[in-house]
């Protein structure tokens, strides 16, 4: 019994020291910790990114609408009467009937996901009479009107883009009406069900109100 005991009682100190080896040995902790904590900081990352594009999106869409805005304003459509299907062609900056929306876009825009709407006084029209017009009611049902007015109009140029979610993340879940709850249940104004397809998308929109220089 006696031998028992003390073999027993050396094999304690021993598992202790194991254990306070085991506690001690650092190798390996750096790949430990970035595997903890790579796959939020990774998403993290993709989700700043995607926000970014997003910015960058509107801004080269804002853009592009101003000027597509501006060839109505100095009455380069004047002999003409253009359709949206002009606006969106996507052949070259040039559409059938002049300046294409679509078609001055960067490549990754998606022709199928733009919607425009264009609205007008009579020549000479005050821009309260429009007031109405700018609404986000076109986005949830955008329509096919182009009115470019005459020399002297007042008239509201319209774009909707409906920019996909790359990363799913973003999404979100449930909804209010067009817009679509955000990751606190709140109503988000950025991305929102889609009003011309199905599921989420990023709201890119711009608006342009001017007077069409006289003739």
């Amino acid at each position: 019994m006696t031998t028992q005991g003390n073999a027993a009682a050396e094999a304690q100190p021993k598992r202790r020291g194991a254990l306070a080896r085991l506690a001690r040995d650092r190798r390996g902790v750096a790949a430990l910790e970035f595997a903890m904590v790579s796959i939020p900081f990774l998403g993290l990352l993709c989700a700043i990114f995607e926000t970014a594009f997003v910015f960058y999106t509107h801004e080269v869409f804002d853009t592009t609408v101003a000027n597509v805005a501006r060839q109505i304003l100095v009455n380069q459509y004047a002999s003409t009467t253009p359709t949206t299907a002009d606006f969106l062609s996507a052949g070259s900056a040039t559409g059938a009937n002049g300046y294409s929306l679509c078609g001055s876009l960067p490549s990754y825009f998606q022709c199928a996901n733009i919607r425009v709407n264009v609205s007008a006084t009579a020549a000479g029209g005050a821009f309260s009479s429009l007031a109405g017009a700018i609404t986000d009611d076109f986005i949830a049902h955008p329509s096919a009107n182009v009115n470019l007015g005459a020399p002297g109009s007042i008239v509201v140029f319209q774009a909707f883009y409906a920019m996909p979610i790359y990363l799913s993340v973003l999404l979100a879940s449930g909804s209010n009406g067009n817009q679509a709850a955000n990751l606190y249940a709140r109503p988000s104004r950025m991305v929102i069900n889609n009003p011309i397809g199905s599921g989420l998308v990023h709201k890119v929109y711009s608006v342009v109100v001017f007077r069409n220089e006289p003739s």
